[in-house]
């Protein structure tokens, strides 16, 4: 199969990019050339910017692929541009969206695919009028869409364990004992998948006929909650330590920008319904989260990414500024988003 995948470098997109050159597709990837990659095997690349509209389709209207996946459509703009490209030239499109389309709380726990979407962020109300363009799209001049919704996906090529706040130290504070911030009382059901199983959602979507006008959600079916993912995290680190409570609204009080995915998303259940998945793609989540920790930490030593706790001073900040009933002094806590996805006011 000629694949072409919007992207490539990213932590799904190379697990993708991986499982397709194993099976033996034709792979070639479309992106500014900058991220390197991470795997190995020979594909073809296409330097260019998806943002420059008329470039990028008058590119695409060259070359036909049985099958496309974009990794990056995060503007409505998007699928406009995405359509105007590739009708006509491949078979198949699909998007990789997220279930931050529904917002929270959820009605149901798990949810199913059929979720209304209530997004709270501009990141999810973009993708979801992405998702609503192309499935209206589909069989129209030969293309057929679907959308793919990961949750909170990790593993090798991942930075952070994303606990909590993006905070790299997590691993190492758990080693050496020292406390681990935790939103609220710690109870709220969630789950996290490890990258190979999420990408294999994407390989076996691929041509599928099953799956033409559909959208999936792929996330773990190991579901937990917040308590039971520091658990996971410490055996996974080889260490004990104590878990804090702190409320959400204090840790987003205190830094707006860096709790905005604690307080729009990960305060809420978020657990999902993968039968529909499970039926026409055979997903199915196969590394246990404590594993998923192991292989993220593992891959963070050899990459050099692993980062000491005397290097993050985030959580032993917070933790001495809520314990004396104080706000962290002007300066204490770097502020940034590491999301790129702001609540829409």
């Amino acid at each position: 199969m000629r694949v072409l995948i919007i992207g490539g470098t990213g932590l799904i997109s190379t697990a993708i990019v991986e499982q397709l050159l194993a099976r033996g597709d034709r792979v070639t990837l479309f992106n500014r050339g900058v991220t390197a990659r991470r795997f190995e095997g020979d594909v073809d690349v296409i330097v260019g910017d998806r943002w420059k509209y008329d470039e990028f389709e008058r590119e695409m209207q060259q070359r036909t692929f049985d099958a496309v996946i974009d990794m990056v459509a995060f503007a409505p703009e998007n699928a406009g541009s995405l359509l105007r490209a590739f009708s006509g030239r491949a078979g198949h499109l699909v998007v990789c969206s997220t279930v931050c389309v529904y917002g929270g709380p959820l009605t149901r726990s798990p949810a199913r695919d059929d979720e209304p979407h209530r997004p709270v962020t501009k990141y999810g109300q973009n993708k979801s009028r992405i998702e609503s363009a192309l499935l209206a799209a589909n069989g129209q001049n030969g293309l057929k869409t679907t959308i793919l919704r990961p949750s909170f996906t990790t593993g090798e090529g991942h930075t952070a364990l994303g606990a909590l706040y993006f905070d790299d130290s997590m691993a190492d504070r758990a080693r050496r004992g020292l406390p681990l911030v935790v939103h609220d009382d710690g109870a709220t059901p969630w789950a996290i998948a490890h990258v190979s199983d999420v990408a294999r959602g994407f390989v076996n979507a691929l041509g599928n006929e099953k799956a033409y006008g559909q959208a999936y959600h792929l996330t773990s079916d190991e579901h937990t909650t917040w308590g039971g993912i520091f658990a996971a995290l410490q055996e996974a680190a080889g260490g004990k330590s104590p878990v804090v409570s702190i409320p959400t609204d204090w840790l987003h009080d205190v830094a707006p920008r860096r709790m905005v995915g604690v307080k729009f998303i990960y305060q809420y259940g978020s657990t999902f319904d993968n039968s529909k998945a499970a039926r026409d793609l055979g997903f199915r989540t196969t590394v246990p989260l404590v594993e998923t920790f192991r292989r993220q930490i593992a891959w963070s030593e050899r990459a050099g990414t692993y980062r000491r706790a005397a290097e993050e001073p985030l959580q032993d900040v917070l933790l001495d500024a809520f314990t004396k009933g104080q706000k962290p002094a002007p300066g204490q806590v770097h502020d940034f988003n590491p999301w790129g996805n702001e609540p829409e006011s």
